[in-house]
Formats: C-alpha cells, structure tokens, sequence
C-alpha cells in the first residue's frame, strides 16, 4: 500500500480528491450548453458558459467543504469571500478549458483503463469479500456516502484521467535547484535573536484632542466606516429529508428484509491500534546499509525492553516516518489488509495492550512495533442493529418521498406567496422567524439553516422580494434540501448621521493620529540608534525563526522583516509600522543556522518541484485560455459574498 503511494503520488491526489472531495463540474461539456442568456452566466470558455448557478454551487460546496475541515471555529463569512468565489471560478474555467483540450485532441479512455485506475485506489482496493471477491454493494455504498451516484463517480475519475492526458506530464519533470533548496532550507530553519523597542498607539492617546471639525472631516472622508447595512424581519420554510423520514412508517418485514439483505454491514473486522518506530532504507538498499539500520533498530528494541514507556519518546527522537513520528509514532486502528503485511502480522501476533515486537522487516526498512488497543470482530443481531436499520429504511422512503414533495412545496410557495401557513400545513412543516437578517451568510450548514446559504439570502434581498414581500421561489439549499423565505419587514442600508457617529468617529480618528505619532516617534529613534546617539530601551532577546512564524513573540510584518535584513553585516537596525497600532524598532543581532538533514534537503527539493511544476501547468492553462478564450462576466460584488 505504500509502495503504491510512492509510486503514483500525483495520480491519487488526483483520484482521492475525487473520493473525499467531489469534483466541481461532474459532467462532459454536453452539460453546459443549456445555458443561454449571458445576464445568468459567469464566464464562457471556448464559447461554452458557465452559469451564475454553476458558481454559487461550487463555492457552495467548497464552503461546505472548508467549514467541514475546519471544523465548529469555521466562520462562512470569512470562507465566502469575493476573493473565494473568483477562485472557484478560475477553477471552474481551468476544468473546462482541460475539457476542451480533451476534445479538440480527441483523447480518450477505455473501460478496461478506468477499471484499472479505480481498482488501483486503496479504498476501493480493499472492497473484497472473504473469498476474494469484488464486493460491488460496498463499492456503491462507499461512493453514494460521498454524495455520488457510481456512474457520476466513474464519469469524475473519467474526466480526471482524460485531463491528465491533456496535460500530457507537463510539469512533472520540473526539476529545481539542490543550491536553492539548499538556501531555502536554511532560510526556513534558521533562527535570528532580535530585541524589539515598541512604540505603542495607545500610549500616544493622551496627547492627541481633535477639535470638531477634524472628527467632522474623518467622518465625511471615511463613509464606509459609519454605515447601517440592510437588514429584515423574514420568516423561511424548509423541507428536507429529515423532514419526510420522520412520516416514514417501517414494518417488522422491511427491517427483517434489509438486515438479511446487509448482513456484511453488521459485521465487523477485528482492528488494532498500534504504534511504530521506523528505521527506513532505501529503495535499493546496500548490504551494508541493511546491517546499519537493522543494529540501529536492535539498539532501539533493547532499549525498549529496558523500559517500554518509553515508546513515544524514542518514536518522536528516532522513528524516519515523518508522518507517525511526531505523534510518538501512533499508526491509528486497522484491519490486517490495511496495513503492510509484515507489520499488520507482526501487531495481530501480540496478545495484549503494551506488547512490543520487532524488529521486523518491510520494503520502507526495519519496525519496532507496540500494540496499543485491541478492536475484537463484532456481529450484529437484528435487535441490535434495529435503530441503524430503521435510520436506513426511512431516509431510503424519505429520498422517494422527497421527489414529488419538492414539487408539491414549490407549487405552494408560489401560489400562495404571501403566507406559509398553507406549505406548512399539508407538509407538516414548521415555519420558523428570524429577526436582524442581513445579506450576510451566517456561520454553519445551510441544510439546517437557510440563512446559512449565499444563495438562499441573495434570492432573498433580491429586488423583487424587497419591494413585493411575497415568498420567494423555492431554493436548493443544500442537497435534498428547499427553503423558500419572505421578507416581512425591512430596513434599508444607511448611513448613520454625523450626530450619531459622532462618538465613534472621534474615537477612530484619536487611534489614528495616535498611530501615526508612534510611527515618527519610532523612525526617530531609529534614525538616532543608526547614527549612534541614543539607543531606544529595548527588550528582552528574543528568538525569531520563518518555521515558528505563527508563535512568534513579534507580529508577521516584524518576522518578514527581520528576515528581510541583511545578516552579513550585524547588528542591523529594522523599522515596521504597524497599521492601527504603532511601530516597532528592531535589532537583529544574531544569526543560528541549522544544519539541514538529507531527508530535509529531499523535501525541499520536492517542494520545490512541485511548485515549479504548477507553474508550467499554469502556463499551459494560460496558453489555452489565449488559444480557446475565455470570457470572465461574473462581478463580484464587495460588500457581500456574493
């Protein structure tokens, strides 16, 4: 399995991205002509559209997708941007432009090479039985769990495949500098001791009194400042799946029926947990490279009998898997044909929790391994597996269902458009209100709540609903999911008065001025510390390096700074304003290089090459944009996602 992974890197990002994240666009370019008025469209590429609400759902989707990853911090408001939105355009534009290019060259892909490239994917590699067969029900199952039918998933890989064909290896061969990565190395692992002398905004304050006048000039030339945004009272209907299983009915047969029908479901491998410390070798290993790390892993092992809590430790000190080392070399739970096999044999032999085996042998190099929990084989009766069966049978009914109630919840929402009480009623719906609601997504999923949705909200402020406060057409929120809102009363966007900004603006204009008086107090200093007068009162020294950026103890700009100056020739004497908050006066004093390991070095070479192998597939994309065209309509509106 990893071999495999090492061997076709590029192919299963590719492809898993595929499995974990659904393509934007999941049909051929067939799909894009239906899209006629050029008000709905958001670009054209090769004189094909893209439409308006092509965009919004795949900003959608990558929204969904973002907040996922993020998890319960995500903010929407922040993940849909107009910036975003531009992005998921260009992507847009670069797949059809690839699609293109799979036309004009007449590519193609056949059954037996998409068979192949599907089967190579580990998920799906593993989907055997017993007697090692293809278990085609799970295969459907795991890709309908991804939100995809297995012809759209076949005809994403497809489209992947032929894409890749288009590029023809541009970009795979880019080969970057070992000097560069070399620098680039030291140039991330290097640490410089600085001492900072801040001159804070806050400390100027006192001395800053604008009279009137001034703060009545702040306020005219900083409208943007002081405005209300529009905002409503609206009430919203929804219908989803969730909605619809609560009235399915499930019967003792159905649930015998699904349960002898699913038994693989209820079935469960046994799994372990385990833990391991990898002493790798190279692909063609000398002899005497195997007798080097086979003593260093002997060593280990002893070491471990010695004192086996000390696992983690040795793990995170000496294990050469970059991607288990750092969490003391945990390898996670799996079954024995998910794990290579010398390893997977090793860890299924050890009969309790702290066992430790090894060294043993696979093609990465020598492991020391410990068990570290036990999972044993479960089988499920149907009493235990009832709930699990009843959740699978009513959201089945609830998909069937969901079909012709859409229509039924479209129709009434626009017959009756000034009340729901109809829609809700024939539907059991409930109808929820909302008060303070601006054009602004909220934060969370729009299949629980619309006005989470840039969609759902733009429909919703659009000028028709504003003006006629009647139900807006029906929309898809999410999948298998409508929302249908009204505005019932609103407020339109302002600009607060002079009187009533009054506070505010002075307050803004006092941080401002006192901003700009830290600024010239600050290159003051520093020009007296450079001309050797007068040194300003530094602070503590303190450590600096571009790999702890994040947690360093001065701000980004500072970091970039810093390292921006030049080291041949310390100290160096370095200014930086800070925006809103004053300045800073640095001196760099000292420079800590550490030396770079061969795999560090390898890394960075890889690093390097990717990038320069995105650029010249990103030249290929503009070369097909001149060659084809490509016809940007969507404008981004500033003040809202949209």
């Amino acid at each position: 399995m990893f071999e495999f992974v090492r061997k076709h890197n590029k192919f299963l990002q590719v492809v898993l991205f595929l499995l974990i994240f659904p393509s934007f666009v999941l049909f051929g370019i067939q799909g894009y002509n239906h899209f006629t008025d050029d008000s709905n469209l958001a670009a054209k590429v090769a004189g094909i559209p893209i439409s308006r609400e092509q965009l919004d759902e795949a900003q959608r989707q990558q929204v969904a997708r973002l907040e996922q990853a993020l998890g319960p911090n995500a903010d929407a408001r922040a993940l849909d941007t107009p910036q975003m939105r531009m992005r998921t355009l260009d992507s847009l534009v670069r797949e059809v432009l690839l699609q293109v290019a799979v036309s004009k060259q007449h590519l193609s892909v056949s059954d037996t090479a998409l068979q192949q490239a599907i089967l190579q994917i580990p998920q799906i590699a593993s989907l055997r039985d017993k007697n090692g067969n293809f278990d085609v029900q799970a295969y459907r199952k795991l890709i309908e769990a991804q939100g995809m039918t297995t012809a759209q998933f076949e005809a994403s890989v497809r489209s992947q495949l032929l894409q890749q064909q288009a590029l023809g290896g541009i970009g795979e061969n880019a080969m970057g500098s070992r000097d560069i990565a070399r620098q680039l190395v030291d140039w991330r692992t290097q640490t410089r001791s600085v001492r900072v002398a801040h001159f804070d905004a806050a400390d100027f304050t006192k001395d800053v009194h604008p009279d009137d006048a001034q703060v009545e000039a702040y306020y005219k030339a900083h409208p943007d400042q002081f405005q209300v945004p529009e905002k409503a009272t609206v009430q919203y209907v929804v219908l989803g799946i969730g909605d619809l299983a609560n009235q399915v009915q499930v019967t003792p047969a159905q649930e015998q029926a699904y349960y002898d029908s699913h038994r693989a479901e209820f079935n469960t491998a046994a799994q372990r947990r385990a833990s391991h410390i990898l002493i790798a070798l190279p692909a063609k290993a000398t002899p005497q490279q195997v007798a080097a790390a086979k003593a260093k892993a002997d060593e280990i092992a002893a070491e471990l009998r010695k004192n086996p809590a000390s696992f983690a430790e040795l793990a995170r000190k000496d294990s050469q898997d970059p991607g288990t080392a750092p969490s003391g070399g945990d390898l996670g739970w799996f079954t024995p044909d998910a794990m290579v096999k010398p390893v997977a044999d090793a860890v299924f032999a050890m009969h309790k929790v702290g066992d430790i085996a090894g060294p043993v042998r696979s093609q990465f190099g020598f492991h020391i391994v410990e068990l570290t929990g036990i999972r044993p084989a479960e089988n499920k009766t149907l009493a235990q597996a009832k709930a699990q069966i009843d959740d699978a049978l009513r959201t089945q009914g609830a998909s069937k269902l969901f079909s012709a109630e859409s229509d039924k919840f479209s129709s009434l929402v626009y017959e009756d458009s000034r009340s729901f009480d109809k829609v809700a009623k024939l539907l059991h719906l409930q109808v929820y209100t909302a008060n303070d609601v601006t054009p602004e997504p909220l934060s969370g999923d729009p299949k629980f709540n619309p006005l989470a949705s840039p969609a759902f909200l733009q429909a919703l402020f659009g000028k028709l609903s504003v003006r006629d406060r009647r139900n807006i057409p029906a929309v898809q929120v999410a999948p298998s999911t409508l929302a249908s809102g009204r505005i019932v009363s609103y407020q339109p966007a302002a600009t607060l008065s002079f009187e009533q900004a009054r506070t505010r603006a002075r307050a803004l204009l006092v941080q401002q001025l006192a901003a700009q008086q830290a600024v010239k107090a600050g290159e003051q200093a520093l020009a007296q510390a450079r001309a050797g007068k007068q040194q300003p009162a530094w602070g503590p020294v303190q450590q600096v390096s571009l790999a702890q950026a994040e947690s360093a103890p001065v701000p980004p700009q500072v970091v970039n700074a810093v390292f921006r100056a030049n080291a041949s020739k310390l100290p160096q004497l370095v200014g930086v304003a800070l925006p809103g908050q004053g300045y800073d006066l640095v001196s760099v004093d000292a420079v800590s290089h550490a030396k770079p390991s061969a795999e560090e070095l390898r890394a960075q070479e890889g690093t390097l090459n990717q990038i320069l192998g995105e650029a010249y597939v990103q030249a290929y994309v503009d070369a097909l944009k001149k060659q084809y065209g490509v016809k940007i309509l969507y404008k981004p509106r500033s003040d809202t996602a949209g």
